[in-house]
């Protein structure tokens, strides 16, 4: 075969990988952005069911604080604002829960799982500058997990561990397990926590001057 032909190959090869990488990108892309939709209707559900109870709360702590003697205000304001504080964080909980539960849905695309998982082994190779890995997956991915790699090209050793429990995704770390890029769901929606926090506390607290009534 003349050098030529060995360039052309070379660079049609290289032509088909970035397309099919690309394309593996869109997905995880597509996948990221509805589990996130999916959040945020839960959210939406929630705020309703917040402001709700907010406007009982509030009603109940008026008309206790209307019947009872004033040395007993502070006391009665310090209960309810304990009480709404319970609630917020319980409701926080209650928001990842209920996330998780859609999230655990994408295992049923498939196709589209797989090129989510794909996508993301290949990046955390790429980030993980070691000459062994290890793959940790979710029992219910390890075959899975085990055809992609056959056809991943790497100098690097890799070995898959079913180790951990996800809503879908991997954890993979150096053999030593100093390095570590995790791309479960649940690390993923962990890092929108606060955010969900801070505004659920807003939305709660934001328009409650306790301190006037």
């Amino acid at each position: 075969m003349s050098s030529s032909n060995v360039v052309s190959v070379s660079e049609s090869t290289k032509s088909m990988a970035e397309i099919v990488l690309n394309h593996a990108k869109e997905q995880r892309e597509a996948i990221i952005r509805e589990a996130e939709k999916r959040a945020k209707e839960v959210v939406d559900q929630a705020k309703v069911e917040a402001q709700e109870k907010k406007v009982k709360l509030i009603e109940y702590g008026k008309k206790e604080l209307n019947r009872l003697k004033e040395q007993e205000i502070v006391k009665i304001k310090m209960e309810l604002k304990k009480r709404l504080y319970a609630y917020e964080w319980n409701l926080v909980n209650s928001l990842i829960s209920k996330s998780l539960s859609t999230i655990e849905s994408i295992r049923d695309k498939k196709e589209m799982y797989k090129k989510y998982l794909m996508t993301s082994i290949s990046g955390a190779l790429n980030l993980i500058d070691e000459d062994e890995v290890v793959v940790h997956v979710d029992k219910r991915d390890l075959n899975i997990v085990e055809d992609l790699i056959k056809n991943i090209q790497t100098t690097k050793k890799i070995r898959i561990v079913p180790d951990i429990t996800t809503s879908g995704g991997i954890i993979v770390t150096s053999k030593d397990g100093l390095k570590e890029i995790n791309e479960t769901v649940e690390a993923r929606l962990k890092l929108k926590n606060q955010v969900i926090r801070e505004k659920l506390y807003n939305f709660l607290f934001g328009d409650l001057n306790v301190r006037n009534w």
